[in-house]
């Protein structure tokens, strides 16, 4: 994900799963799409200060193997905040998954800035897509 943000390039994208073999058939998918302007869904998007920027995070099962103990780690990066509480969006994922959103200090509110990381519990089943999202404003 490439984000420019007063001509600063940042990258951003983690994702943490355990399953008995692991391997690069788990896809996670990141897209921005400023809101304040109205942008398409795109990996690299531009912003100005003042804009709403919506992440969205999308993780696809696509091995032969169910898997479980998911864990998708992303940043509320410098020169932004959060727009809102960060939750689990919980139409947005399969109904075999639940979610927890944890920070390092334990703080999620509205103007956060840090990482925010969702634990997904439950199983993401072969073929299937969990999405978690997030909205930030560009300081």
């Amino acid at each position: 994900m490439l984000i420019i943000i007063r001509n600063v390039l940042f990258l951003f994208l983690f994702l943490s799963i355990s399953y008995k073999s692991f391997s690069s058939e788990v896809l996670l998918t990141k897209t921005a799409t400023n809101i304040t302007q109205a942008t398409e869904a795109s990996t690299s998007i531009e912003a100005a200060p003042g804009d709403v920027v919506e992440y969205n995070l999308y993780v696809l099962n696509d091995t032969k193997n169910v898997i479980s103990n998911i864990q998708i780690s992303a940043s509320v990066p410098q020169f932004t905040v959060s727009a809102m509480v960060i939750d689990c969006n919980t139409s947005s994922l399969p109904s075999a998954l639940s979610c927890q959103v944890m920070t390092p200090n334990g703080i999620n509110r509205s103007g956060y800035q840090g990482l925010v990381t969702w634990k997904l519990l439950g199983n993401l089943n072969v073929g299937e897509i969990a999405k978690v999202s997030y909205q930030v404003i560009i300081k």
